[in-house]
């Protein structure tokens, strides 16, 4: 055999190689037709991809990963399409113990069904990339449990709208105000709109959803605080009701109001000195008897009420005013409900 004819092989080995691996990764992407294969591999190789009869030349790529390494591949008549559901032998990706663990702990703390992972495509970041280990790895990790987990509250499965959810993120992603009827905490429930500047999705420890905007107009008015910093639960918008509108947002984020807080924690929670840090620029000043006194800025009145309530009567918020008002009006309420509270008696049997 000559060295042109040994160089041809060579290189027709290395484009079929090629070619195979594009049509893996393009199934990976999800479901394709002949066309969308065939496009991938010539947008890649260009004319060297198919140059004969493209659709027998996929099909035997095609056939030649499901025989030579068990990738379950199946088309789909209805849709006309293929779809790749197990790479077999093909493993793509491998990782060492550490990061196995640590692919671990993340199944563990998104499992399937709960709000977070559904709406932030948690799982199927997971599910893809234990597609994309060998099988050995595949099983051990099936095996394993994980000894670390994030523990946080499922939510309430589909409790935010996935039509919400998705109005809500495009107009942050266009950098465009929103407008959504809330339903507010009164005892009608009454629907408020709300005109705002939409600025970052996250998840609580609890497991809602927010959104973190600045309220530009409410109506009809009510306590809301207008461009101050303002958390909204997704799942209290009205379905149907969220619209972007045409306005755009200012380059940069209408300064909300900045409280100086500071509160005094008894010694009991940190004559340990090793107190949480909550809020922006936190300092912490442990006192002699084993108490300390925190200062902080924060813009969210309410967040901070929220956080500072887990201390129960082990924290005194000293500033600002507004938020000592919150703390008076909590307790009265707790006082309130609690101390004419008459423990029911046991039941006999």
């Amino acid at each position: 055999m000559t060295e042109q004819r040994k160089g041809g092989l060579k290189r027709s080995s290395w484009l079929t190689f090629r070619r195979r691996l594009i049509l893996v990764r393009r199934l990976l992407v999800g479901p394709a037709t002949s066309s969308e294969l065939i496009e991938a591999v010539t947008i890649e190789l260009r004319d060297q991809g198919y140059p004969g009869d493209a659709i027998s030349a996929l099909k035997h790529d095609l056939d030649s990963l499901k025989s030579e390494y068990n990738c379950q591949i199946r088309f789909q008549r209805r849709a006309n399409k293929y779809y790749l559901s197990d790479l077999g032998e093909l493993a793509l990706l491998d990782m060492p113990d550490e990061c196995m663990e640590a692919l671990a702990f993340l199944d563990a703390s998104f499992p399937p069904g709960t709000l977070v992972p559904e709406h932030a495509n948690v799982r199927s970041l997971l599910d893809r990339i234990l597609m994309l280990l060998p099988p050995y790895r595949q099983r051990e990790h099936r095996a394993h449990r994980g000894t670390i987990t994030l523990q946080m509250s499922p939510g309430v499965p589909g409790a935010v709208n996935p039509k919400v959810f998705g109005v809500v993120k495009r107009s942050i992603e266009r950098r465009q105000e929103l407008a959504f009827d809330y339903r507010s905490n009164s005892p009608d429930m009454a629907l408020v709109q709300h005109r705002v500047a939409p600025y970052a999705i996250f998840f609580s420890p609890e497991g809602h959803a927010y959104l973190d905007a600045t309220p530009m107009e409410v109506t009809p008015p009510d306590t809301t605080p207008i461009k101050h910093a303002v958390y909204y639960r997704l799942d209290r918008m009205v379905e149907g009701s969220p619209r972007i509108l045409s306005t755009m947002l200012p380059p940069e984020r209408v300064r909300p109001h900045v409280y100086k807080l500071r509160y005094t924690l008894a010694p009991e929670v940190a004559r340990r000195r090793d107190v949480a840090t909550f809020f922006p620029e936190t300092t912490i000043n442990y006192q002699d008897d084993g108490s300390a006194i925190v200062t902080a800025n924060v813009t969210n009145l309410w967040q901070a009420r929220q956080i500072l309530l887990r201390y129960g009567d082990a924290c005194v918020v000293e500033e600002p005013d507004e938020l000592v008002d919150m703390f008076h009006n909590t307790a009265e309420g707790l006082a309130e409900a609690y101390l004419g509270y008459q423990k029911p008696a046991p039941s006999r049997r």
